[in-house]
C-alpha cells in the first residue's frame, strides 16, 4: 500500500488515487500564468492547516511580501502559518551565479531542521540557469531527490515551459522525477484556455485525460475537460 499525502488542490487527488506518494519528487511544469504558483501554495497550505505538516517554499523568482499578498487574496494566510512555525518562505532571488549550490544547501538544511514534510522549489528552471552546465544541474536535482526522499519530505518542483515548447525544462527532469503534471495555456477561438494533464505518477493508476484549470478568488481547481 502506497502512503499518500492529499494535495489540497481541488479536483487533483481523485485523479491520482488520493494524493502524491509520500517522499516523492513531483514536477509541476507549465507556461507562465497557468496556475503553478497557486497550485503549489495550496499544496503547502493544505498540509499545514489540515494535517499539521510543516512546509517550506523556496523561491528563485518572487519576493516573500508579494507571495504573501497574492496568496492572501485567495484566502491562504501564510503569515499566520509562519507565526505558528508551520511555514517558511526562503527568498533566493538574489543568489549569484556560482553560489547556487551553497545557498541551496543552506536552504535544505533549514528544511531538515524544520522537519518539513512538504517542499516547493520555484522554480528549477530559474535555479538551473545559474549553473555552468546541465551536468551540474542534474547532479543537484539527484541530490535533492535523495535528501527529500530520505526525510519523507514530498517535493513539488516547478518547471517553466514557454508556450509552444514541447520538451520540459532541461530535458532530464522528467526522468529523475516520480511524477509529472503539466499545466498548459492554449489558444482557442474564444481566447486562451488553461488545461492540465498528468503525464506520469509512479505507483499510481492515474487519470490520463485533460482537465480544465479554473482559477478564481477561491483558488484553483481542476474540472472535467470540455472541448
Amino acid at each position: 500500500m502506497v502512503d499518500r499525502i492529499p494535495t489540497g488542490i481541488e479536483g487533483l487527488d481523485k485523479l491520482i488515487e488520493g494524493g502524491f506518494p509520500r517522499g516523492s519528487l513531483i514536477v509541476l511544469a507549465g507556461s507562465p500564468g497557468s496556475g503553478k504558483t497557486i497550485a503549489s501554495a495550496e499544496y503547502i497550505h493544505h498540509g499545514a492547516t489540515d494535517f499539521g505538516e510543516s512546509g517550506v517554499y523556496i523561491s528563485f523568482g518572487e519576493r516573500k511580501e508579494v507571495f504573501f499578498e497574492n496568496m492572501e487574496r485567495i484566502g491562504l494566510d501564510f503569515a499566520d502559518l509562519e507565526k505558528k512555525g508551520l511555514f517558511k518562505f526562503l527568498d533566493l532571488m538574489t543568489t549569484k551565479s556560482g553560489a547556487v549550490s551553497d545557498t541551496l544547501g543552506i536552504a535544505l538544511d533549514e528544511v531538515r531542521q524544520m522537519k518539513a514534510k512538504r517542499l516547493v522549489l520555484d522554480s528549477f528552471t530559474a535555479m538551473a540557469s545559474a549553473f555552468s552546465n546541465r551536468i551540474e544541474a542534474r547532479i543537484i536535482l539527484h541530490l535533492l531527490e535523495k535528501l527529500m526522499r530520505d526525510s519523507g519530505c514530498t517535493t513539488l518542483l516547478l518547471v517553466e515551459v514557454p508556450m509552444g515548447q514541447v520538451g520540459l525544462g532541461l530535458g532530464f527532469e522528467e526522468f529523475v522525477s516520480d511524477g509529472i503534471i503539466l499545466f498548459e495555456t492554449v489558444e482557442v477561438r474564444s481566447g486562451i484556455k488553461k488545461r492540465s494533464i498528468i503525464r506520469k505518477m509512479r505507483g499510481t493508476n492515474h487519470n490520463q485525460n485533460y482537465c480544465n484549470i479554473v482559477i478564481s478568488d477561491q483558488g484553483l481547481s481542476l474540472t472535467p475537460y470540455l472541448t
